[in-house]
């Protein structure tokens, strides 16, 4: 090789072609950091929580969560919370759990976290990699494990993209160095999380599987899940606090819920409906009402405030609702009465509007004998209050903001479209052969029959609370809550699909025949704590959660995808079959006269009594005790 010498180095060519090669040198090491890289992900409206979850069980005692808690299933143990604890009830849950299910999606997907700045192919142990690790979105294909220790530094965001679980061995450690902060860390593993004990965490894992945390855990992060969580005993997880917040300087922003005017027949009795408070930079703001002024003894207008102040002073721009009391307006003494134009209107002391042919009513009472029926070319919308103790039949749409109270001896029977931003409270008979809307804001609550015919189809966006029986031939969908309580029923031999986001919960018993079908998306939950009969098909993509008895008939299927999650701490009884490929925690006993065909893990605590076959393919394992015929391997490699 020839070598330069001094002389050489300093002529005007040479000094050339070094410079070109330093450049160059310089932008291919500048375009090689213009990678699309992770920026953090927005947790407003999360950020509080310690703990956000479905189904949370606290393995014993010791454990504290220095943040909120949120939960529809709880722990019987509870940990020692240093924030507020939000059960499904609470709006600030609600609105919490549809944030975490975009969040989820979101860090999943490159178009909104970032493209793979690391691709990993196979299960990787992150403390083989060189360390430190620099910010970035790091894909990973199979299994994340942490061995002893994981070294985080720089500034960013970092995201985790697994193809399956995430395991960090007892006692093993993720260090924060550099401005690496916990608050811009994201773990999003596809299967369960396992956080060994002793270990020391960092981060935010999003996750629709199970997490267990170990005994004696420090964790300086959250846990966002849709599944079920565990644990304890003497576990130690803190919010991140993060730098120093700018000053809030953001009021509070009060909606009103159900109706504006507010219509109440005179010598009834005031509701309150509430009103929600969000703000940017805090959760679980309430809300302060002042409604002393109502009497509903006289006719009048009234009006109700509403204002709210967030913990750095800043004070929402006050709300009114208006409450109108009104003299009662019965129909007329005719049995019947067929609204068809602006004269039967006026009758029933509505406004009409011929533009639309809408019939606009603020207060009316169908009397028991007596029947409202809704021509095919008629609108009736209702603003205030309509009281049903007789019968009304809608051949014409009808919306409702108001509020409609159907009594004991009231019927609604509906055939054509039934659109609810209101309040719907029922102990007669509704029943259903159209399409029936339950909006964002609207609320059902129902103590008698609610009958879905073959042909009816009910979407729910908003709230529906059974407490009577309800009787499915057609179509239920629902990304609302939809609660059945102890002493409701609801029998499908239609469809019932629960949408991402969806909530259904049960303490009554749902029974599906051998056409019933029940679909639970991925985000959604069903929680029962009473009675599942399945003679029909059950497929789950989200959370299935049961503490009371599954009995499944020889017709029934049950069938867990990949992103289902299914925990049962009940009573499982089986003579048809089970397909999964998703995660299954079983603490009661599973009897089985059917088939069970597995890919996925069940983890089970309680006895399995197997009459009838169960096969494991490859990917598939069963943990405990089997009594009677043996597990059939059938993995083929």
């Amino acid at each position: 090789m020839r070598v330069l010498s001094q002389r050489s180095l300093k002529t005007p060519l040479v000094l050339f072609l070094i410079l070109s090669v330093i450049v160059g040198s310089v932008a291919v090491a500048r375009f090689g950091k213009s990678v699309t890289s992770a920026g953090p992900l927005d947790l407003a409206g999360v950020n509080n929580f310690a703990i956000l979850v479905n189904t949370y069980t606290n393995a014993g005692p010791g454990t504290i969560l220095n943040g909120d808690l949120g939960y529809t299933v709880p722990p019987a143990n509870p940990p020692t919370v240093t924030g507020t604890t939000f059960t499904s009830t609470s709006p600030t849950y609600v609105s919490a759990e549809a944030i975490q299910a975009k969040l989820i999606a979101s860090a999943n997907d490159p178009a909104q976290s970032g493209a793979c700045t690391t691709t990993l192919t196979a299960a990787t142990v992150l403390d083989s990699l060189p360390q430190p690790l620099t910010p970035g979105v790091y894909c990973i294909a199979g299994a994340v494990s942490i061995n002893t220790v994981t070294t985080l530094s720089g500034g960013g965001a970092y995201i985790f993209r697994m193809g399956g679980a995430l395991n960090t061995v007892a006692g093993s450690i993720v260090k924060l160095a550099g401005d690496a902060r916990a608050d811009n860390v994201f773990w999003v593993p596809i299967g369960a999380t396992t956080l060994g004990a002793n270990s020391a965490f960092a981060g935010n894992v999003l996750s629709n599987a199970a997490i267990t945390v170990g005994t004696k855990v420090s964790m300086d992060g959250r846990i966002l899940s849709n599944g079920a969580v565990t644990t304890g005993p003497f576990d130690t997880i803190t919010t991140p606090k993060g730098i120093t917040p700018p000053v809030d300087t953001t009021p509070p922003v009060i909606t009103l819920l159900g109706a504006n005017p507010q219509i109440i027949q005179v010598g009834g009795i005031y509701v309150e409906f509430g009103a929600t408070v969000s703000d940017p930079d805090n959760v679980g703001l309430v809300a302060i009402i002042d409604s002393s002024a109502v009497n509903t003894s006289v006719v009048g207008s009234y009006l109700v405030t509403y204002d709210a102040v967030d913990p750095a002073g800043n004070h929402a721009t006050q709300v009114a609702r208006i409450v109108s009391v009104v003299a009662i307006v019965s129909t007329p003494p005719a049995a019947v009465i067929t609204l068809s134009g602006q004269a039967s209107c006026q009758t029933l002391g509505g406004t009409w509007t011929s533009a639309s042919s809408t019939c606009t009513v603020t207060t009316l009472t169908i009397n028991s004998g007596n029947t409202l029926v809704i021509a095919s070319n008629v609108t009736l919308s209702n603003t205030g209050l309509v009281t049903d103790l007789g019968t009304i039949t809608n051949g014409g749409p009808v919306t409702n903001s108001g509020t409609i109270t159907i009594g004991p001896t009231g019927i609604l029977t509906t055939t054509n479209t039934f659109s609810n931003t209101g309040t719907i409270t029922s102990s007669g008979t509704i029943t259903n052969n159209g399409p029936v809307t339950n909006g964002l804001t609207g609320t059902i609550t129902s103590s008698g029959l609610i009958t879905n015919t073959l042909t009816g189809t009910i979407t729910n966006l908003g709230t529906i609370t059974n407490s009577g029986p309800v009787t499915n031939a057609g179509t239920i969908t629902n990304s609302g809550t939809l609660t059945n309580g102890p002493t409701g029923v609801i029998t499908d031999s239609g469809t019932i699909t629960n949408k991402n986001a969806g909530i259904i919960t049960t303490s009554g018993t749902i029974t599906l025949p051998t056409s019933g079908i029940l679909t639970n998306e991925p985000g959604g939950t069903v929680t029962s704590s009473l009675s599942i009969i399945n003679s029909g098909s059950i497929t789950n993509s989200g959370a299935l959660v049961s503490s009371g008895p599954i009995t499944q008939s020889a017709t029934g299927i049950i069938v867990n995808t990949a992103s289902g999650l299914i925990t049962n701490s009940g009573i499982l009884t089986t003579s048809g079959t089970i397909t999964n490929s998703g995660p299954i925690t079983n603490s009661g006993p599973i009897t089985n006269s059917g088939h069970i065909i597995n890919s996925a893990a069940i983890t089970n605590s309680a006895v399995i009594t197997n009459s009838g076959s169960i096969s494991d393919s490859c990917g598939g394992s069963i943990g405990g005790v089997v009594v009677g015929n043996p597990i059939i391997n059938a993995c083929v490699p």
